[in-house]
């Protein structure tokens, strides 16, 4: 039977290869000018790099906060060892992802929670916040469904107690909304392409998210709530008379430009 080595390797493969394996130096500030601007282009269309950079920041701020014990550097060390010692029998992308993975894993193992964005956040994973837990569910299953219904704000406004407020900016443009329900409450969700990127927003009550578990307490401090998983942001504000989450694979504080 023959090995990944006699599978062909297109162009385009070996190119974003390349680009990926410079996403640590770029998180890291290390490339040089010419680099830097091939993997900002990258990152632009490509939301598995934007995701590995995301989880690099998380990691890295994670690690600032709480620095690891020698054992644990270690640990770290061997991992990425024992990755490169797979060379010959797997793909170099898939390489470069278990090793940020796997070091990422051993990080939470240790730190706990360090992998969520703590100003403006909490420790709490959200999947034990009943409506960030609905929306990134409902995200899940609209991303799946390839967000089959197009824009129409006034149906999905409709019957609804509060307004909804959409996003604006350069490169915004809405393409999806739909009505769901979050932890009990109507809620409606928006679907936006921004930067290369889609990002979800859903529209709810203000007095929801006052209501959740640290993201309430979060909200009267700061005036936001940001949390960060595994690459994965989410920003929750409250604007007039309602709440905005917003969803992507994104650092949250680039979430909040588009809300703040």
């Amino acid at each position: 039977m023959a090995g990944n080595r006699d599978i062909p390797v297109t162009e385009a493969a070996l190119q974003h290869t390349r680009l990926q394996e410079l996403v640590a130096p770029f998180a890291d500030g290390e490339l040089p000018r010419e680099e830097k601007r091939a993997v900002e282009e990258h990152l632009r269309i490509c939301g598995r790099c934007r995701c590995e950079l995301a989880l690099h920041r998380d990691l890295s701020r994670a690690l600032a906060r709480e620095p690891a014990s020698a054992g644990l550097r270690r640990r770290i060390e061997a991992i990425g060892n024992r990755t490169a010692e797979v060379s010959g029998r797997t793909f170099p992308w898939n390489r470069r992802w278990a090793a940020v993975a796997m070091a990422a894993l051993a990080s939470m193992a240790v730190v706990g929670t360090a992998l969520r964005v703590r100003r403006g956040g909490a420790s709490r994973p959200m999947s034990e916040i009943p409506v960030l837990r609905d929306a990134l569910a409902d995200c899940r299953r609209a991303m799946t469904r390839n967000f089959p219904r197009k824009a129409d704000l006034a149906a999905v406004a409709e019957g609804l107690q509060f307004p909804i407020r959409t996003l604006h900016g350069p490169g915004v443009e809405l393409f999806s909304t739909w009505k769901t329900t979050l932890a009990g409450s109507p809620a409606a969700g928006l679907a936006y392409r921004w930067r290369g990127m889609v990002v979800v927003q859903y529209a709810v009550p203000n007095e929801l998210l006052r209501q959740q578990p640290e993201v309430g307490q979060a909200l009267s401090r700061h005036g936001f709530y940001s949390s960060s998983e595994l690459g994965q942001g989410v920003v929750a504000v409250l604007k007039d008379d309602s709440g905005t989450l917003l969803i992507a694979n994104a650092p949250p504080e680039e979430l909040r430009r588009l809300i703040l």
